[in-house]
């Protein structure tokens, strides 16, 4: 079966995501993260989300965002890179793809 354990994802992943959004997402073993973005075009504004996350689907991680109700979705490509997907599992166009990964740091 290919499903993640949450102690294999666990970890600090980081990337610049479009629009120039600088993004460090950190997960936690127990089911809880921490996702820090800082907005490069509004003067580095910092915008900091805490709740938890599920794994759906074996790959699928959905952060439940309490505030908003708006729940951020990312896709476990490896060990070592998860993917920004949208609500409905889809990856970005293969040409933008790159640009919505962010990678573990050791």
């Amino acid at each position: 079966e290919n499903s993640v354990d949450l102690d294999s994802i666990a970890g600090t992943y980081c990337g610049v995501l479009p629009s120039n959004v600088e993004t460090k997402l950190t997960l936690n073993a127990y089911g809880t993260y921490l996702l820090i973005r800082t907005f490069k075009e509004k003067q580095n504004e910092q915008e900091r989300l805490k709740g938890t996350f599920q794994v759906l689907d074996g790959n699928i991680l959905m952060l439940v965002h309490p505030s908003s109700g708006d729940n951020i979705f990312y896709k476990v490509r490896d060990g070592n890179h998860i993917i920004l997907i949208d609500s409905f599992g889809n990856e970005p166009q293969i040409e933008e793809r790159k640009n919505y990964i962010l990678r573990k740091e050791r």
